[in-house]
């Protein structure tokens, strides 16, 4: 099950689970995957979702801080010490992993019996915000949760800048929660609650409902009741949780090419099953797969073929020599790559990396570019992974916004791939190995930036580089350049104009510079 046994103490296990299976994150998981796997309950596990009267009615108020939420209502649960272990666990991981430490999403849990059923989640001035909050004795106002609460002070930064903050409460005006930072004490959880309300609430549609999905189906398999909330927009009305599993296609060739085996369908259709995946439309070729809802990291074919894998065993895979003999040897590139990170390090700037795939409105929205000519995603699992960066400016800024309570002077640099169009290649798409490094101080200015770069490039081999003229609309005008090679124009460098810094949401001054590293150094 990819999962690594790290070590057994008494009568528990302490396991380290693999970042694409949120939904075995708790006891609850796990045990619905060895049950298949060994064969007691094998092939697909259906959740019936009641209609319910938990209604949650969004206002306008809340669309431009956290405009999300999905929701349930789970009856019939019997608390021990273990289960309230579990879900808390469930509840904390997902925030530290899928969540991103609550900024796209955090889960809010509440004892049903204590409020109405009939909720409002908006958006309000802190000043207007009156509830005693979890752990606390006094109540507060939205200032002093971000200032005097434990949490508060951990989460506060998410919120911090907006006019108003999120707040879930009920037609008796008592407050469920402020999310993401914490819930209101009327709706504590104590060993006497049986019905509860799930709140999730986030910036990214898809990944709410997909947390939902995990708590829901995780709760369902200790013998809840669910029920749908009906979560009233202004323009819509859906019911969540959406429980429906999704089908997929899969070739019995493309199965057997990829493993090196030669399964019938009948088998692969068995092993599907004890990874408790539904079967149907089974041809001589080719069947169709039925994926839980839970089964968020399902995105294509190959991830229905990972599993077969596993149930099948991969210490009955047997390895085979290649056809080719090779030999391998270090990339010219990769060997530049290496001497570029070991200067930017010397020059006192700290690595840090990002994702290859973004969303549109970081790399173009924010940084004033015009949209177009970016290799897009076909179907995105979510907004913030839509498309394939084409330079690495906006994810370095991006990085500033998010450790803004970092001391300064914040001095950090990125090497790796961008993905541009080129018609001339098979795939239409050509990756490029870049390097940027932004440095963002009260003080910082281009002349600072430039003597970065320029004792980069001559540490690192290149003498044929120059300034020319240029004008960019991430840039401030009149201090930016291009940086060229023998008349080609192989990067940028230059102040970040102020309205970017402000899209991002950053306080200090920032410099920066981008090098296209095989074009620089001709390797």
């Amino acid at each position: 099950m990819k999962c690594e046994v790290e070590s057994v103490a008494g009568d528990e296990l302490f396991i380290e689970v693999t970042s694409d299976r949120p939904d075995m994150l708790c006891a609850e998981g796990i045990a619905r995957e060895l049950r298949g796997i060994i064969g007691l309950e094998t092939g697909l596990v259906s959740y019936k979702v009641r209609r319910g009267d938990l209604a949650v009615k969004v206002e306008k108020s809340v669309s431009d801080v956290r405009p999300y939420i999905a929701g349930a209502l789970v009856r019939n649960l019997r608390f021990t010490d273990d289960f309230v272990k579990q879900i808390m666990q469930l509840q904390e991981k997902l925030h530290l992993t899928y969540c991103r430490n609550r900024t796209k999403v955090s889960v809010g849990i509440h004892d049903a019996e204590k409020v109405t059923h009939e909720l409002t989640y908006a958006g309000v001035e802190p000043n207007d915000i009156r509830f005693t909050p979890l752990g606390e004795e006094r109540e507060m106002n939205g200032n002093e949760v971000l200032e005097c609460t434990a949490k508060g002070r951990e989460y506060g930064w998410i919120i911090k800048d907006c006019p108003r903050y999120p707040m879930l409460y009920d037609s008796e005006k008592k407050v469920l929660s402020m999310p993401p930072i914490l819930n209101g004490i009327v709706t504590q959880v104590t060993p006497e609650t049986s019905d509860l309300v799930l709140d999730v609430t986030g910036t990214d549609m898809k990944l709410v409902n997909f947390v939902n999905n995990i708590l829901v189906s995780s709760l369902a398999e200790r013998g809840g009741t669910v029920e749908a909330a009906r979560i009233i927009y202004s323009d819509k009305t859906i019911h969540t949780p959406d429980l429906r599993p999704f089908s997929k296609q899969l070739s019995l060739q493309f199965v057997n090419d990829t493993l090196g085996l030669d399964l019938q369908v009948r088998e692969v259709a068995a092993l599907l099953k004890r990874m408790r995946y539904g079967v149907k439309s089974v041809t001589k070729n080719r069947l169709t797969a039925i994926v839980p809802a839970y089964r968020v990291d399902i995105m294509h074919t190959i991830d229905l073929v990972e599993d077969l894998a596993i149930a099948y065993g991969y210490n009955k895979l047997l390895p085979t020599m290649p056809l080719t003999a090779t030999v391998g040897s270090e990339r010219e590139i990769t060997k530049l790559t290496r001497k570029i990170r070991d200067l930017m390090v010397g020059l006192g700037f700290i690595e840090v990396l990002n994702y290859t795939m973004t969303g549109r409105q970081v790399v173009f929205e924010k940084m004033n570019m015009p949209v177009g000519g970016e290799v897009e995603v076909a179907n995105p699992l979510s907004s913030e992974f839509a498309v394939l960066r084409s330079w690495l400016m906006p994810g370095l800024l991006n990085f500033l916004s998010s450790n803004k309570h970092v001391s300064y002077p914040q001095r950090i640099f990125e090497c790796g791939d961008v993905v541009v169009i080129d018609e001339t290649m098979q795939t239409k798409t050509l990756a490029k190995r870049k390097v940027g490094a932004v440095a963002c101080d009260h003080t910082v200015s281009y002349e600072d930036i430039q003597a970065t770069m320029y004792s980069l490039l001559r540490n690192a081999g290149s003498n044929f580089w120059q300034l020319q003229k240029t004008e960019h609309p991430s840039f401030i005008k009149g201090r930016v350049a291009a940086i060229a090679v023998m008349n080609k124009e192989v990067g940028i460098i230059g102040e970040i104009h102020p309205q970017i810094l402000e899209n991002y949401n950053i306080e200090n001054p920032v410099a920066a510079f981008e090098l296209d590293l095989e074009s620089t150094f001709g390797k």
